[in-house]
């Protein structure tokens, strides 16, 4: 039997009357309560609608822009509700939704309401406007607004004000003006803005203070002019100059009221070349702001831009020393002081000395025993006031001390600290029978170790070292110095054998067994019984055979006598038997 098919229209209006005439909860009408939704205050909406009986529960819920459905709320049995917003809502539209149930039948009522911040943003309050200490940057701090939904600060400088900077963030208040120099004085506003980007009112400008040093030439009196503070929270109590001198530590010079004269003149010692100060604002409870760091020197423009010392250098046989410095030719000032030391002795004035036009100071000691003693040499000259004195570096003669070491000498000499910079030495030697010298080291060390086994002439050899300027001297002259000559003569070790065999194939020959013997002044004699001389030389390296003019000698004892050099330079003699046995 063929089925009847309704059409799916039809099927779909039966589902519908039938869906209305049966009692459900899903049963509503579109909109069938009054609602009415007013601002009030800042983040605070207030709904009404027609009042109900007390068993009907009403439930709230509400909808932000941006979201795409309605959250509950709150719910209630009575006829309005305050809805206080957990979050700002900046000139734009809240939706709300209200539903009551009654006899299976859904009830609801729709409003929205443009919603705005109502409230005055919040202001800022001053902390302080101060200079860094370490590094003279100006610095700003301020007390946070009091509204929670501050999203930063605009910092303001200038009349008018302008923008230079913004801080996000409630509680990011501080900031460091690095665009601003700490030797100008500058007026700060800061600005707070909400997440709603309304600003507040600006606070009242505050301003960092800039010292300022001025001292005439050749005097020794200093004034310093400072700004007002303005704008400290808890008001200005004072101000106090704080100096230093020559790098020293800081002391409060002077203390001035905060109605007073900004302005202190002082004296500093004699001595000094540089003053440095700066002015600390003490508030009357607990804040402080710091003003730059102001320096000033003394006769800077009366004194050389460079004065040093080149070198100290000793002749080869130690009669000269030579002194050279160098100055800055456009320093006017001609009187330039040449300062020694003997050994640790006090440095005293030893001559005076003018420049060449190109500035080099040159001055040679013919009274110095550098062979015998250290001697140390720098030079001085006053600034342009005639006081006070700058001086060149310290630098000493080198002195050579040599010992033996077996067949090696150990070579040590003093360091040369005219220089700045590591100083390298090459250590120099000369055989006594040569003419030229021979590099035996090079070193940055003030010793070296020299073997002269083998050597000429007994050992006997001379030495000098040469300094030379570190590449890394500010000054980049590349000079160089020496040590005077020394000369060293090992110690002689001589030993006589008492007997000799002529005619035997060893111990044929008689003579010294030395060590490190000198030619010169030597002398070797043997003598027979009755005082003839059998054989006689000069030749250190020369034996006796046993024979007088070809002739061998009878058996028996004979008298020598050597005549030597010893390595002190004085004369010694050796005299002794010797048997000759066939």
């Amino acid at each position: 039997m063929r089925q009847s098919v309704l059409p799916r229209w039809l099927v779909a209006l039966l589902v519908a009357v039938a869906t209305w005439l049966l009692p459900s909860p899903l049963r509503a009408c579109a909109d069938t309560i009054p609602l009415q939704a007013q601002q009030t205050a800042t983040r605070t909406v207030a709904l009404t609608w027609n009042p109900t009986s007390p068993e009907v529960v009403t439930t709230i819920l509400r909808r932000y822009p941006g979201e795409q459905t309605e959250r509950t709320v709150a719910t209630t049995t009575g006829s309005s509700y305050i809805d206080h917003h957990g979050r700002a809502v900046c000139d734009d539209t809240v939706y709300y939704v209200i539903r009551q149930t009654v006899g299976g039948l859904v009830d609801q009522g729709f409003a929205a309401v443009n919603v705005i911040d109502m409230d005055p943003t919040a202001a800022a309050a001053w902390g302080v406007v101060s200079v860094d200490e370490q590094q003279q940057t100006v610095t700003l701090q301020w007390e946070a607004s009091a509204d929670t939904d501050i999203m930063g600060y605009m910092v303001m400088e200038g009349t008018p004000s302008i923008v230079i900077d913004t801080v996000f963030g409630r509680l990011n208040t501080q900031y460091v003006a690095l665009q601003c120099s700490s030797d100008t004085v500058y007026h700060f506003r800061i600005c707070a803005f909400d997440t709603c980007r309304q600003a507040s009112a600006l606070t009242e400008a505050c301003n960092n203070v800039v010292l300022t040093l001025e001292s005439q030439p050749c005097s020794r009196s200093v004034t310093a002019r400072w700004n007002r503070y303005e704008n400290m929270p808890d008001g200005v109590d004072q101000y106090e100059l704080w100096v230093s001198e020559d790098g020293g530590a800081f002391r409060r010079e002077s203390v001035i009221a905060a109605d007073g004269t900004l302005q202190s003149e002082f004296t500093v010692a004699e001595q000094t070349m540089t003053l440095q100060a700066y002015i600390k604002v003490v508030g009357s409870h607990q804040y402080a702001s710091y003003s730059n760091r102001s320096e000033v020197a003394f006769s800077t423009a009366e004194r050389p831009a460079y004065f040093y010392l080149r070198k100290v250098s000793t002749s080869d046989d130690g009669s000269v020393v030579t002194v050279e410095a160098q100055t800055d030719p456009q320093f006017p000032g001609t009187d330039y002081k040449v300062y020694r030391a003997v050994g640790d002795g006090p440095a005293a004035v030893v001559a005076h000395c003018q420049p060449t036009t190109a500035g080099l100071l040159r001055w040679q000691d013919f009274s110095a025993h550098p062979l015998e003693q250290i001697y140390c040499y720098y030079l001085g000259v006053e600034d342009g006031c005639g006081r006070n004195e700058m001086y060149t570096r310290t630098g000493a003669t080198l002195q050579l001390l040599i010992a033996e070491q077996g067949s090696s000498v150990a070579v040590a000499w003093n360091p040369y600290d005219g220089w700045e910079g590591a100083t390298s030495y090459e250590l120099l030697m000369q055989q006594a029978d040569a003419t030229t010298w021979t590099s035996v080291a090079n070193t940055v060390a003030t010793e070296a170790v020299v073997d002269i086994d083998g050597m000429h002439a007994g050992g006997s050899c001379r030495f000098k070292v040469v300094a030379a300027e570190s590449s890394a001297s500010r000054y980049q002259q590349g000079d160089t110095l020496q040590s005077a000559v020394f000369s060293h003569s090992p110690h002689v070790t001589l030993w006589m054998p008492n007997a000799f065999t002529p005619t035997e194939s060893t111990n044929n020959l008689f003579g010294p067994c030395f060590q490190a013997i000198d030619a010169n002044g030597y002398e070797f004699h043997i003598f027979n019984r009755q005082g003839l001389v059998v054989f006689s030389t000069r030749n250190p390296e020369e034996r006796w055979d046993g024979r007088r003019e070809g002739n061998l000698m009878p058996a028996g004892s004979y008298v020598y006598y050597i005549t030597f050099h010893q390595g002190d330079g004085t004369i010694q003699q050796l005299k002794g038997t010797v048997t000759l046995i066939y």
